[in-house]
């Protein structure tokens, strides 16, 4: 479900050259939730929508996937 947004917010995230403790605290959630939703641990879309606030991107859902517009 999330897959292809996870590896587009891998690719942001090392382009703006934030790690996931980063990303987690401008989100307002800990390290570990962000770690568990890159790693597949959990498909949440409120942690979607958080990381994709953090990074300025926007969620976009499609065709059953989740993807983020740049």
């Amino acid at each position: 479900m999330f897959g292809e947004f996870r590896q587009k917010v891998k690719t942001v995230a090392k382009s703006e050259h934030l790690t996931y403790a980063q990303i987690a605290e401008k989100a307002g959630i800990k390290e570990s939730t962000v770690k568990s939703f890159m790693c597949g641990a959990t498909d949440s879309r409120r942690i979607a929508e958080k990381i994709a606030d953090v990074l300025n991107v926007k969620l976009i859902y499609n065709n059953g996937e989740y993807n983020i517009e740049h």
